[in-house]
């Protein structure tokens, strides 16, 4: 399909690159993920060879041998960058890693450009020579490379679970495509084009998480809560939800413990039923929104999640426990390491009327009622309008912490 294009369009995808690695790099820079940046460096680097290089049958001893070169050069370089942590560009180690992406392409650049890459054919190795399989143009050395190459970017991939892993990964699968498929028209433009466009999006994927979803919890922020308001129609009804007791908690077992408290919180109410969506509104406070819903139908959901953390058994860790393994185990079959409590919340919500018609007149009004709630003796959902029918509250067999 691409050997149809007409000459002009071919030219304007073969210059394609060039213009995306830029973007690419000054988001990685603008952003801070110098892995992005030296990914988009190899990559054009690489891909800038091949078109002053490349453009040419591979029977030519030059041209054969900047081949075999960007074969070992482009998987290795990426594995590299899979492992590196992002130290910044403009740090001593940022300019190493920068100069030696440059350092290995520009011998070749210099060899080409000289004539002299064709002297190396004689001393390139058996396993540079020899094709994998004889249908596609990787040499058994870049088939060797490219798969060891693949095995730490892909555990960085399921490891760190990040965008930015994610996208080396494709970058990685996509090189190996277009080395082995070389003889492709356009091949070349369209993989590089493709692997900078999966590092730009990682780029954007990443700014969001940072911007939209609260890194202690992963559940959307208070920033998402905003977007999320602008959004609601005329029927809605919004929660807000408050740790009992958390500041004493905090204070008794530590900060390490009052995060494990915001994350069990947080992944239980996002588990709200009901149409619900939960967010992290700031420190201990926590906010539930049901689109299309009044207090009376939100109740039973509401209800639900404050009974579903309060009857969760919250395992308190032995401050002293050790680090290793072996010793943990002998330790808890002779006493036991954990302290169990119960984690309450407070809620009080609010459905939008026809006096509260902006979401943060409705937020304040939910604040009113969750004061409410905190003063009947937390532990409990209070609306702001409906009067729900009164029923005895069975408290669990476990203490409320106080």
């Amino acid at each position: 399909m691409a050997a149809q294009l007409s000459p002009e369009y071919q030219h304007i995808v073969t210059l394609t690159p060039y213009p995306l690695a830029l973007i690419v790099a000054l988001l990685g820079y603008g952003f801070n993920r110098s892995r992005i940046l030296f990914a988009a460096l190899n990559l054009i680097a690489a891909y800038w060879l091949i078109q002053i290089g490349l453009q040419t049958s591979l029977n030519q001893p030059d041209a054969f041998v900047l081949f075999s070169m960007l074969s070992l050069l482009l998987p290795v370089h990426l594995a590299l960058i899979s492992l590196y942590k992002e130290r910044g560009l403009l740090t001593p180690i940022g300019i190493i890693r920068v100069l030696l992406i440059v350092l290995s392409y520009l011998p070749l650049y210099v060899l080409l450009k000289n004539g002299s890459l064709a002297l190396y054919l004689p001393d390139l190795p058996m396993v540079m020579l020899e094709m994998l399989l004889h249908e596609y143009y990787l040499s058994e050395a870049a088939a060797l490379t490219f798969g060891l190459s693949l095995i730490p970017v892909f555990v960085s991939f399921i490891l760190r679970k990040t965008y930015t892993d994610a996208a080396l990964f494709a970058a990685i699968i996509s090189a190996l495509i277009m080395l082995s498929w070389f003889n492709q028209p356009l091949i070349s433009a369209l993989f590089v084009s493709a692997s900078l466009i999966a590092l730009a999006i990682s780029v954007v994927q990443n700014s969001y998480r940072m911007a939209f979803i609260d890194e202690l919890t992963c559940i959307p922020a208070r920033r998402a809560l905003q977007d999320k308001l602008s959004t609601l129609g005329k029927k809605y009804t919004l929660a807000m939800c408050d740790i009992d007791h958390f500041k004493k908690f905090n204070d008794t077992y530590g900060h390490d413990v009052g995060d494990q408290v915001l994350k069990m919180v947080a992944a239980k109410l996002n588990q709200v039923s009901g149409g619900g969506k939960a967010y992290r509104y700031g420190g201990e406070e926590f906010t539930l929104v049901f689109p299309g819903k009044n207090e009376a139908e939100a109740l039973p959901y509401i209800e639900q999640l404050r009974e579903t953390i309060a009857n969760y058994p919250m395992h308190i860790r032995n401050q002293n426990r050790p680090e290793d393994n072996e010793q943990g185990q002998k330790l808890r079959k002779n006493a036991p390491e954990t302290e169990v409590v119960s984690v309450t919340i407070s809620i009080g919500f609010c459905e939008k009327t026809a006096e509260l018609t902006d979401p943060q007149a409705v937020i304040k009004k939910a604040d009113e009622a969750l004061y409410t709630s905190k003063k009947n003796g937390r532990n409990c959902s209070t609306p702001a309008n409906f009067q729900p029918e009164k029923k005895s509250r069975r408290r669990g067999q476990r203490h409320d912490y106080a």
